[in-house]
């Protein structure tokens, strides 16, 4: 696939971004069904949203970023998500992609990646299934990669790579592998395709290699480094808090698309006597307490991230709690999602059933969205032994 050339600048400020977006959702929501088909985001949104600012939301002020809160985040990510899941998807990747480049970068990447103020995207997969070796002030790289979300129109392809030191891994303070995320040129990236899938179709998250090659250290992040971030409090959160506001984000809008779908379908469906279905007694108790959940899960993202937020611009520490906050919020975000996504369209019997159906295009995307490891069963696995106080239990974040 050839690289998108729009690098549009960031706009100035964060005013107004979740009026942007919305402002562009009809739109979006129109090219959903051929984007499904294309399998990736067409240049006629990608570009609408890049010359919005979007893309661009989580990079640091620093390089002409909006740096944006991260209540503002999950607003914009949540409304894209409606419009369109693949939308919502592709967007937060390009936009996490964007913040390991603009805050954790080193400075000759930066010059690389933001010219003049402008943002090459950056996307790929972080999942270390790459190698890599210390060649003086370089890195020998090499790795292939699934699920590479957003990359059909990044320049620079985001890979995770194992540290290795004569053909071993190198393992850090705690005993663990040493991890780097590194950015490589797209012209040095082999696009393999391979994204024939059920949901979040329009993604384009291939198949990638990265052959053989030396990149300089300033293209790495050890993501358990101690290299101080650009930027503010959004950088100082941990690492893994901006992928899990971004995931958390999607399932928050695509829940918010499916609930409005499925009292769509059940004020036209005749049910009982002709009356339609949602004035049956089982469909308004139903639809009430999957509402109830969907604004729990969204109290709980926004008042887990704004408190992380809060302490890392005040330099308190980012504790236990907070960080198992952080994984829980996500993850229980995307199970309520399921939930409604999964009672929506049996409710809807064959109308979901029928390509073309949003119910089901929704029904597939966040069932999609939820296999993602971040916020998969492990994850909540992993909660709860340590709110069960398993010796030696640990959150990543």
């Amino acid at each position: 696939m050839a690289p998108s050339p729009i690098v549009a600048p960031v706009a100035e400020d964060g005013a107004g971004w979740l009026e942007r977006v919305r402002a562009l959702g009809p739109m979006i929501d129109a090219a959903a069904a051929g984007d499904e088909a294309i399998t990736e985001l067409s240049p006629k949104v990608v570009g609408a949203l890049d010359e919005a600012g979007v893309f661009a939301l989580m990079v640091p002020r620093e390089v002409g970023g909006g740096e944006a809160h991260p209540l503002e985040l999950i607003d914009v990510i949540a409304e894209l998500a409606y419009w369109d899941g693949s939308a919502g998807w592709y967007a937060h990747a390009v936009m996490t992609g964007g913040s390991v480049a603009g805050a954790f970068l080193g400075d000759r990447a930066v010059e690389a990646i933001f010219p003049g103020g402008r943002f090459l995207h950056a996307a790929g997969q972080a999942a270390p299934t790459g190698k890599a070796e210390r060649v003086g002030d370089s890195y020998r790289i090499s790795g292939r990669y699934s699920f590479g979300s957003g990359s059909p129109n990044a320049q620079w392809i985001v890979g995770g790579y194992l540290l290795h030191e004569d053909g071993k891994p190198v393992l850090g303070e705690q005993g663990q592998p040493v991890m780097l995320i590194g950015l490589a040129p797209r012209e040095k990236v082999n696009f393999l395709g391979n994204w024939n899938v059920l949901g979040l179709r329009g993604t384009g998250s291939y198949d990638f290699e990265v052959p053989e090659q030396l990149l300089h250290e300033d293209f790495f992040h050890d993501t358990a480094g101690p290299r101080e971030p650009r930027g503010g409090a959004l950088y100082r959160m941990g690492f893994m808090a901006l992928p899990c506001i971004s995931h958390g984000g999607f399932a928050l809008g695509a829940a918010r698309r499916m609930l409005d779908e499925w009292l769509k379908f059940a004020r036209s469906k005749p049910r009982e006597k002709g009356r339609p279905a949602s004035e049956m007694q089982t469909f308004q108790r139903d639809f009430a307490m999957a509402t109830a959940e969907l604004h729990a899960a969204e109290a709980y993202m926004k008042q887990t991230f704004s408190r992380l937020f809060d302490a890392a611009g005040a330099g308190r520490p980012i504790t236990t709690e907070m960080q198992l906050d952080g994984r829980l919020a996500t993850s229980h975000a995307l199970i309520v999602a399921t939930r409604i996504a999964q009672a929506a369209y049996t409710a809807s019997t064959t109308h979901g059933l029928r390509n073309g159906s949003t119910i089901q295009r929704y029904f597939r995307d966040i069932n999609a969205g939820n296999a993602h490891f971040l916020t998969a069963e492990q994850s909540v696995i992993d909660a709860g032994k340590v709110l069960a106080g398993v010796e030696g239990a640990e959150v990543i974040f």
